[in-house]
């Protein structure tokens, strides 16, 4: 009973996640924030396609960038102040000194950001004299696409703090730099480095725990029965070759086209749960699980390339904790039970099957993935 039990653990992790899976559906924004002699000057950037859609839905018309294209040039847009600023006063409120601040918008246009043509509409405030503090609200396409974020960095008086817009944090308050020297006060503060640190493992943490198609692989690399040594190898070597991508691909020192490197993540899959069918024996895994982590840091990275930020290095790096931390908790859970469970011989037709199934949902993936191109 307690073999079955075990066994049936094993499968029910891997159908539990494999479905649901299709990995970087989310949209991402972009927030340059400064601020200045009593100005906020907010250089935002939107998903393209997620603007039309909100146009579509939230007006009496219908926009149509580009009619003979799928998207526009760089630099155009067909939008005006007029049809943009509904909205700016849906999506983004800012408060200071007690009062909600409308913006002049000043240049609306397309511009490439993150390998993709983005909105870009320069939004500057009037801080009001003697206001000690500011809020900003956040709340851009989240009824529509709950998992959107926006990386923002903003900039005072010669310092700098990255934060990130998301479904759960939409709202940030900031002490304006002329009340943020009053020695009458006495506060202390957490250093805009280690806040940025932070955000970014826990973004990483989400990104490994939702990105369920890297999750699939890594389940698929140690499902099959290894020796314990072996199980380190390959995560050692999956580790070492998503984080060259990530790097590289967050750089932009390398970078592949995510039409690409969707389907062969997907493939990936594929084609480890095939293996752990046909080989009697898994040899030198830890090769496979390199070379495809290379793939897979393409994927990772996306979440990074074309962010704002003052210390890259350190939201890299950051990131990379993130998920690294991510990784480790499901296989916290996973390793223990496989090998326990690898002891009986029942344990191979667990694999066939969760095997199999693993492969099915790799393959179907991929033809998904090369149609929606």
């Amino acid at each position: 009973m307690k073999k079955a039990t075990a066994l049936l653990a094993v499968c029910l992790f891997l159908f539990g996640i494999a479905p649901h899976a299709y990995a970087h559906m989310n949209t991402y924004g972009y927030s340059d924030i400064n601020v200045n002699d009593g100005q906020l000057e907010y250089d935002l950037y939107l998903d393209i396609t997620e603007v039309s859609q909100w146009m579509d839905m939230r007006s009496s018309g219908v926009f149509i960038i580009d009619p003979d294209k799928s998207s526009p040039s760089e630099g155009e847009v067909s939008w005006t102040e007029e049809d943009l600023r509904p909205l700016i006063a849906d999506s983004l409120v800012l408060k200071a000194g007690g009062e909600t601040l409308e913006p002049k918008i000043g240049e609306i246009a397309t511009k490439n950001r993150n390998n993709g043509l983005c909105l870009f509409m320069k939004l500057t405030y009037e801080l009001p004299s003697g206001a000690s503090e500011y809020m900003i609200k956040y709340n851009f396409f989240f009824d529509t696409d709950p998992a959107h974020q926006n990386f923002a960095t903003i900039r005072e008086a010669g310092s700098s703090k990255d934060i990130v817009f998301n479904s759960g944090n939409k709202t940030v308050t900031e002490i304006i730099g002329a009340s943020a020297g009053d020695s009458s006060k006495t506060t202390v503060e957490v250093p805009n480095w280690l806040m940025s640190m932070w955000e970014y493992i826990r973004i990483g943490v989400e990104h490994i725990l939702s990105g369920i198609d890297h999750l699939l692989f890594i389940a698929a690399l140690v499902i099959a029965k290894q020796r314990k040594r072996d199980y380190v190898k390959v995560l050692t070597a999956f580790t070492i070759g998503h984080s060259l991508t990530i790097a590289l691909s967050a750089l932009e020192v390398v970078n592949l086209p995510a039409a690409f490197v969707e389907p062969a993540i997907a493939l990936s899959i594929a084609y480890v749960a095939v293996e752990n069918i046909w080989l009697k024996k898994v040899k030198r895994r830890w090769i496979i699980a390199m070379g495809f982590g290379l793939i897979h840091g393409f994927g990772f990275a996306e979440v990074l390339r074309g962010a704002m930020s003052d210390r890259f290095l350190l939201t890299l790096f950051s990131f990379n904790v993130g998920v690294e931390i991510g990784q480790l908790a499901v296989l916290a859970v996973l390793l223990p039970l496989l090998i326990w469970v690898g002891r009986y011989k029942a344990y191979k037709y667990a694999n066939y099957a969760a095997s199999s199934f693993v492969a099915v949902i790799g393959l179907y993936w991929f033809v998904t993935r090369i149609i929606t191109g």
